[in-house]
């Protein structure tokens, strides 16, 4: 097989190091880079997740399996387009998506592109109860703020809230996010443009 295609052999051979590059220590530094690699590539995201139509399809595939249908929110959501993933999910029916953006022209731009999603012109960065349009039992959640990320680590430490899949933008590619939520019962699944992607891990 291998001989009549030798493509074949570079795909299989790239994703068997992807593979070996997902299986090194969390806390090797210098194996870090080598295992983000290996994430980016889970899946055939090199491939068929080169567009956003593919990643979503490798999203719905392997991380939405199995998960509730629910509220998804997206914290600092931009425009409301690029690199959304509400976008996509609002189409499909039992997925409710609520927004916030505190920034004006985002947000102006955010209410032109979905006027039909809820979008609170401010950042969340208090979970607690008492506070006002604070969204309930959300079951998945995508945040491009550190300080949004931040607050949603801290919330479900202090067990305010669960959701089942999170998605941090991290343009550093340092641990921080992984170290924290590992320590709340998340593990990595793939990263993808930059934003790392976890699932609560079933006890």
């Amino acid at each position: 097989m291998f001989s009549a295609n030798p493509d074949l052999l570079k795909i299989w051979l790239r994703n068997l190091r992807a593979w070996f590059y997902r299986c090194l220590p969390p806390c090797l530094p210098a194996g870090q880079l080598k295992r983000r690699a290996g994430y980016e590539r889970r899946w055939g995201l090199e491939t068929t997740g080169f567009t956003q139509e593919g990643f979503v399809r490798i999203f719905r595939q392997h991380l939405l399996a199995g998960i509730p249908l629910g509220l998804w929110v997206e914290l600092q959501a931009g425009d409301g387009l690029v690199g959304s993933l509400g976008v996509w999910l609002e189409r499909v029916e039992g997925w409710r998506v609520e927004a916030w953006e505190h920034r004006e022209w985002p947000a102006r731009s955010f209410r032109k592109n979905r006027p039909s999603v809820p979008l609170y012109q401010k950042r969340l960065t208090n979970w607690a109860s008492g506070e006002t349009m604070v969204p309930l039992r959300p079951v998945g959640i995508t945040a491009r703020g550190s300080r949004e990320a931040a607050a949603v680590c801290r919330a479900i430490r202090q067990g305010r809230i669960r959701p089942s899949i999170l998605g941090f933008w991290n343009p550093s590619r340092r641990r921080v996010w992984e170290a924290r939520l590992r320590r709340c019962g998340y593990r990595l699944q793939l990263i993808h443009d930059r934003t790392e992607f976890y699932l609560r891990v079933k006890k």
